[in-house]
C-alpha cells in the first residue's frame, strides 16, 4: 500500500518518510482550499451548495482511499492528483455556465497578493461592511467611539461611500441638491442613485473627505484635487477627489482606483479574432497612423492605452500627450496637458515631444489642426503614432482627421487603421433570464431566426429562496450587469480605400470588401451569444448612425496639397 511506502524502514525512530509526507500534505491543503473556495463561490453564482459540497468532500475521501489503498506510492500519489484535478475541472465546468473564467483568474491574483502579507481583515479594529481609512503609515484607522461628533461623520461616510464600493463602483459624487447632499455612483458606465445626507451631515463629510485628500477645508470655489486610501471588506482603494464649487454649493467627485481604470491589454478589450489580428499585425510594423475613436466615456483611453501595452516599452522608445490622465503606463513617458490648453499650447507640446524622436507617439485626445498636420508629417518619417479623437463611427473619425489636417494626401498616406469602440454591460451570468423572441423581431435587429432560438436578458423580478423571501444575488450585487466588454469597428486604409477616397466616393463598399463589421453588427453578436441584452445594445448604441448614413459619410476633398 501506499501508505507503507511513506513508512521509513529504520531501526528506531524516524518512521514516517518526511520526503513523502509533504506532497501528500500539500495536495490535501490545497484540496481543502478548493473546498472553502467553492463553499463561498457557489452561492454567489447561485449554484447548489450542499448538493455540490457533499460532492466535492466525497471526491477527496475517494481519492485518499485510493491513495491508501493502491501497493505503490508515486502511483497511488498519481491518481491522488488526478482525482483533484478532476473534481477541480468538474467545478470549473459546472460554474463556467453562470460565469467567465476571467473573474476566477482575478480571485486567484488575489488570493495569491494576499499570501504575502498580513490581510486587513483579520484587524480587529476593522468592521466587516465597514470603510476604514489608511493611515500615512498604511494601517487602518480605528472607527471613532460612539456618542463623539466624529462618529456622526463617520457614520455618514458609511452611508454614502459603502454601498458604492462594494458594488465596484468607478466614481461616486457628492452634491448639493434641494435640503440635502445627493449621492450618485457610476458601476460600469451607469449612473445609479445612492444615499441622501441631510445638508449638515453632507457638508461635513465633503470637509472630512477633503482633509483625508490633502486639500484645503475653508477654500470652497476653486478646484482642488488630492488622494487617499481606504480599505472595505479587505480590499484597498485608491481614490482621488476633486472639488468644484457650484451656486447651491461645493461638489465632491470621487474617482475610485482610477490607476487601474485603464489597467487592459488587447487581449481582454473585446476584440473579435479578426480584428485582434489586424491590430497585432500593425502594432508588429510599428510604422504610420492609427486612429482610435469613441464617443465621451465609451472606452477611447482604455483601447489607447491597450494598443500603446502592445509596444515592447522597454525595447522602444514610447511618449505620449495626454489631458488629464489618470492612468499609467510602465516604462513609456506620458505627458500631461491641461484639459483647457488652447491648439496652439499642444501643437508645441508635441512639437517638442517629437524632438525627443520616440519610436511610438501617442496623442489623445487631439484637438488641433497644426497638431494634426505634425503628427502626419512625422508618421511619413517612418514612425508609429496612434491619435485619440471624440466620434462615433469610424467614418466619421477618418473625416474629423482629412479635415484636422486639411490635405488629403498628407492625411491619407500615413493612415493605416481607424478604429471605433463601445463598452457594453455583460449580463450577470449568474442571475441573467432566457426568453424566446419572435421571429419578426430577430429579422428587425439582423438575426436569423433559424439560428437563434433563444436570447437572454436582466430579470426584472427579484431572486427569492425556497421560502420565497427576496434575496439580493451576491455575484452582481442586485444590480443585473456584471462588467463590461468593448465592441469595435476596424476600417483598414489600403491602397484602394485611398484612391475611393481621392475619388470623393463613399469607403462603405470597401469597408464591406475587407469583411468589416458595424458596431451594430458585432454588438448583437455577443447578444446571440448570451453575454449582453438587446437593451443594452439599444442604450449605448442610440446615439450612433445607422450604417447607411455613416457609409455615406465622406470628407470634403481639398486641393492644398502640403505633403
Amino acid at each position: 500500500m501506499a501508505l507503507s511506502g511513506m513508512l521509513a524502514d529504520v531501526a528506531g525512530g524516524g518512521y514516517v518518510s518526511v520526503v513523502k509526507v509533504i506532497p501528500v500534505l500539500i495536495v490535501l491543503l490545497v484540496w481543502a482550499r478548493l473546498l472553502t473556495w467553492v463553499d463561498k463561490d457557489a452561492p454567489a453564482l447561485q449554484l447548489p451548495r450542499e448538493p455540490l459540497n457533499i460532492g466535492l468532500l466525497s471526491g477527496l475521501i475517494v481519492g485518499f482511499l485510493l491513495f491508501l489503498l493502491l501497493p505503490n506510492f508515486f502511483i497511488a500519489l498519481g491518481v491522488l492528483l488526478v482525482c483533484f484535478g478532476a473534481e477541480a475541472g468538474l467545478y470549473l465546468h459546472i460554474r463556467s455556465r453562470k460565469s467567465e473564467f476571467e473573474d476566477v483568474k482575478n480571485q486567484f491574483r488575489e488570493w495569491i497578493k494576499s499570501l504575502g502579507k498580513k490581510k486587513l481583515e483579520a484587524k480587529p479594529e476593522v468592521e466587516e461592511g465597514k470603510i476604514a481609512v489608511i493611515s500615512s503609515k498604511g494601517t487602518p484607522i480605528p472607527p471613532p467611539e460612539a456618542k463623539t461628533p466624529e462618529r456622526a461623520i463617520y457614520d455618514s461616510m458609511q452611508s454614502a461611500l459603502a454601498e458604492p464600493l462594494q458594488k465596484a463602483a468607478e466614481q461616486v459624487e457628492l452634491a448639493p441638491e434641494d435640503d440635502g447632499v445627493t449621492t450618485k455612483y457610476v458601476v460600469d458606465g451607469v449612473v445609479y442613485r445612492g444615499a441622501v445626507l441631510d445638508s449638515v451631515a453632507g457638508a461635513s463629510l465633503i470637509s472630512y473627505l477633503k482633509f483625508l485628500a490633502g486639500l484645503v477645508i475653508e477654500e470652497l470655489r476653486k478646484p482642488q484635487s488630492g488622494s487617499f486610501k481606504v480599505v472595505l471588506d479587505g480590499k484597498r482603494h485608491d481614490i482621488k477627489a476633486q472639488t468644484a464649487g457650484t451656486r447651491a454649493g461645493e461638489h465632491i467627485r470621487l474617482t475610485i482606483d482610477p490607476k487601474k481604470r485603464s489597467d487592459v491589454t488587447l487581449a481582454n478589450m473585446g476584440f473579435t479574432e479578426r480584428q485582434l489580428g489586424i491590430v497585432k499585425e500593425l502594432i508588429a510594423d510599428k510604422k504610420g497612423i492609427i486612429l482610435v475613436s469613441a464617443p465621451k466615456g465609451q472606452g477611447l483611453t482604455s483601447t489607447f492605452y491597450a494598443l500603446l501595452r502592445g509596444h515592447d516599452v522597454f525595447l522602444e522608445h514610447v511618449q505620449t500627450m495626454e489631458r488629464d490622465s489618470d492612468g499609467g503606463i510602465e516604462g513609456a513617458t506620458q505627458n500631461p496637458l491641461a484639459p483647457t490648453a488652447p491648439p496652439d499650447e499642444e501643437a508645441k507640446k508635441i512639437e517638442w515631444i517629437i524632438s525627443q524622436e520616440p519610436d511610438v507617439l501617442g496623442v489623445v485626445p487631439l484637438e488641433g489642426q497644426e497638431s494634426a498636420v505634425r503628427l502626419a508629417k512625422f508618421a511619413k518619417s517612418g514612425k508609429r503614432v496612434y491619435v485619440g479623437m471624440r466620434a462615433s463611427s469610424t467614418f466619421e473619425a477618418l473625416d474629423i482627421w482629412r479635415k484636422l489636417v486639411g490635405d488629403d494626401r498628407l492625411a491619407l498616406e500615413p493612415l493605416r487603421l481607424v478604429i471605433n469602440s463601445r463598452i457594453l454591460r455583460k449580463l450577470c451570468q449568474a442571475c441573467k433570464v432566457g426568453y424566446s423572441p419572435d421571429a419578426p423581431t430577430l429579422r428587425k435587429l439582423g438575426i436569423n431566426p433559424e439560428r437563434v432560438t433563444a436570447l437572454y436578458q436582466a430579470r426584472t423580478t427579484p431572486l427569492v429562496d425556497p421560502k420565497g423571501k427576496p434575496i439580493p444575488c451576491e455575484f452582481c450585487r442586485d444590480l443585473r450587469f456584471k462588467g463590461r466588454v468593448g465592441v469595435f469597428e476596424t476600417l483598414m486604409i489600403d491602397d484602394k480605400l485611398r484612391e475611393v477616397l481621392a475619388a470623393g466616393q463613399s469607403p462603405s463598399q470597401e469597408f464591406r470588401k475587407q469583411r468589416g463589421k458595424y458596431l451594430q453588427e458585432e454588438a448583437l453578436s455577443l447578444v446571440e451569444k448570451g453575454d449582453t441584452a438587446v437593451q443594452e445594445v439599444l442604450r449605448v448604441l442610440k446615439a450612433a448612425p445607422a450604417p447607411a448614413v455613416a457609409g455615406a459619410r465622406t470628407a470634403t476633398r481639398t486641393t492644398a496639397q502640403k505633403g
